[in-house]
């Protein structure tokens, strides 16, 4: 006897379910070692597209370093032509300096030659008065006096050279100028020679 349809649909369901199953036993050899295979390529071919990706990344990486070496080489170069030009411009400064205090210097020593073109009209008030227009030049360069006689010694302006006891002067003061100590533009270029009391 035939079946009926409901009987007919019943069976091509249990078949459908029963697929699935088989078809994993069939897959399970072979076959998925080829989809394992296939799935390696595709990662393969996405790390090439990433080296492509990266491999100009890498270009624009190397053209930058090499602007910036090329930059910091010329920044060395300007810098070093710049400690060369302000090497040049002390000099010529220094240069400069000196020629004008040369030239007030010279002013000295015209009246010192004419003093001693005329030793009978040479007096001590004469000496005087070039050795002070000698002093105001040196001064108008920026020589000063460094005070010292009576003075307490410091070492910053004065150089001991002998030290005695002395009932009239306290300790550490000074009691003579061997040779008197001067300063150029507030720097120090010659201590006082000094004798200090112990």
């Amino acid at each position: 006897m035939s079946k009926g349809r409901s009987e007919i649909h019943e069976d091509e369901t249990e078949l459908e379910e029963d697929r699935p199953d088989e078809l994993k036993e069939d897959v399970s050899g072979e076959d998925q070692e080829m989809i394992r295979e296939s799935d390696e390529l595709g990662e393969i071919e996405e790390n090439e597209d990433t080296e492509e990706i990266e491999e100009p990344r890498r270009e624009e990486l190397e053209e930058e370093i090499e602007d910036l070496e090329k930059s910091l080489k010329k920044v060395m170069a300007d810098f070093d032509n710049y400690k060369k030009r302000m090497i040049k411009e002390k000099r010529r400064i220094r240069q400069l300096a000196n020629e004008s205090l040369v030239l007030d210097l010279l002013e000295v020593l015209d009246d010192f030659e004419r003093a001693l073109e005329n030793e009978e009209d040479l007096d001590r008030d004469g000496i005087e008065m070039i050795s002070n227009k000698f002093i105001g030049k040196l001064e108008d360069h920026g020589l000063e006096k460094i005070d010292a006689e009576g003075e307490e010694f410091d070492p910053m302006y004065h150089e001991c050279v002998h030290s005695e006891e002395k009932d009239d002067f306290e300790k550490d003061k000074i009691i003579e100028v061997y040779q008197k100590g001067y300063k150029l533009n507030d720097k120090v270029i010659r201590p006082s020679k000094v004798k200090v009391a112990k």
